[in-house]
């Protein structure tokens, strides 16, 4: 619509703008509602955005017409519209916000709505307790929180498929680092004390990226609000590959190596994978956790044929296992490893598989080999590095058992080395005394023979 095109001169500090802005807020106020609704009987609730420019706005996203089986959450749903157009479309549908308006509540009697309205801070949102949502709406929000980063990873984790956000942007700006973000001590933007951040165009998209979505579309940048598409999942792979899957050896911890994660730590993902392809990328590397996309932040050469891949851990994931897996952009999809998330206790609460072979494993060889980095406590003995052989297709660190000198202990992480070969290794804070020999365990299966362990090479 052509009044959606006007050209505005927006910037915090300027004192035009701010007249603006409390000028619309007065007249928010007088008119009761920021958004009008239609009723029925063809009536309407007035509010400062018309009915056109309310449709205008959600068009810029392409949302499907027909949303029915769909589960929709829109964070700060103010007077509802865009909540009760969703459900309109046939989606059943959360609404929140900070503060519970009468005039949401008004609609919705009027309405006959059975949209759910809840009176919560972004904070306060969990997957844990309100569930997974297909879209979720996140329209004029961001720039009003302190966090927006963390804002951000709330909308991941509470989203499987799309998430359509709009936001407050400044001007683009041409430097070498166009992602750029200014932030409001006060009352710098608008007059208002709520408003905190205005980031680049570029940067809300790197934002939503490094907050764990896999894909960012920019749709529209109108009078310095921008409109972007968030997906969760990576684009669909080649129709026809034109290399071999990558095998993906292990997926750890930066911090300890381990294949287990903290729920309220930064943790980083690194995989360890082998692939013939030559000169991978972070642009060229498609991670998965769960079957959700997230970005690697870097991919390095570890060796011939051998990458290690650091990744973003998706924000929200529950305590227990999660399952990786990647590919290239010329290739199919990797085996899956797997890793753990603990409680926020740091317990361990993953159940061993259930569908584990039987047989005991064939334990090859077992060394020690001494410690990496020696300022890290963890593992200052040195580490114990067993392979063996199992026809498993998936292990995690909790489905084996190590008997070390007659002392019963699980790994800290499992390799995949391929064709049924495996890798446990166990961190050690002391040795054992004397000459040291060592078993495993596969699941509730027979344990191994005992093999002596011997110092690496």
């Amino acid at each position: 619509m052509a009044s959606s095109k006007a050209k505005l001169n927006i910037a915090a500090g300027d004192t035009g703008f701010n007249t603006r802005v409390q000028q619309l807020a007065a007249r928010v106020q007088s008119r009761f509602r920021y958004h009008t609704i239609e009723l029925p009987d063809g009536s309407v609730l007035p509010g400062l955005q018309t009915v056109e420019h309310l449709r205008w706005r959600l068009s810029l996203f392409g949302l499907p017409d027909d949303l029915r089986g769909k589960r929709v959450l829109d964070i700060g749903a103010w007077d509802g519209w865009f909540s009760f157009e969703c459900e309109r479309r046939g989606a059943q549908v959360v609404a929140v916000d900070c503060v519970a308006l009468n005039t949401f509540l008004e609609a919705s009697e009027l309405l006959n709505s059975k949209v759910e309205y809840l009176t919560l801070d972004v904070e306060e949102l969990s997957a844990e307790k309100l569930g997974h949502f297909d879209i979720v709406l996140f329209f004029g929000v961001l720039y009003h929180f302190r966090h927006p980063l963390l804002g951000l990873e709330k909308v991941v984790e509470l989203c499987t498929d799309l998430a359509l956000i709009e936001s407050f942007v400044i001007r683009s700006e041409s430097r070498p680092i166009p992602a750029v973000m200014e932030f409001y001590e006060r009352t710098e933007l608008g007059g208002q004390i709520d408003n905190w951040c205005g980031p680049s165009p570029e940067a809300l998209l790197a934002m939503c990226r490094s907050a764990g979505f896999a894909q960012a579309d920019l749709k529209d940048v109108t009078n310095q609000r921008a409109s972007v598409v968030c997906r969760r999942q990576w684009p669909a792979p080649l129709a026809k590959f034109a290399t071999s899957a990558p095998h993906l050896n292990a997926a750890v911890n930066n911090r300890t190596q381990t294949a287990r994660f903290h729920p309220l730590k930064d943790e980083y993902l690194c995989c360890y994978f082998k692939s013939a392809e030559t000169g991978l990328t972070a642009d060229s590397i498609f991670v998965e956790v769960d079957g959700f996309g997230t970005h690697a932040l870097v991919v390095t050469a570890a060796g011939p044929g051998a990458w290690q891949a650091d990744c973003m851990r998706p924000p929200g994931l529950m305590p227990g296992r999660h399952r990786v897996c990647l590919r290239t952009a010329r290739s199919p999809l990797s085996n899956t490893v797997e890793f753990e998330m603990s409680d926020a206790a740091g317990n361990t609460v993953a159940i061993p598989s259930s569908s584990l072979p039987a047989d005991a494993p064939e334990i090859c060889s077992a060394e020690l080999q001494p410690p990496g980095d020696r300022r890290v406590a963890n593992g200052q003995a040195g580490t114990l590095v067993c392979y063996f052989r199992s026809p498993a297709q998936t292990l995690s660190a909790i489905d084996l058992q190590l008997d070390v000198a007659n002392k019963i202990v699980q790994p800290h992480t499992i390799s995949s080395l391929g064709e049924g070969v495996w890798q446990a290794n166990l961190l050690l804070d002391e040795l054992p005394p004397g000459d040291i020999v060592v078993a495993i365990q596969v699941g509730n299966g027979l344990w191994s023979d005992n093999v002596p362990v011997t110092p690496s090479a």
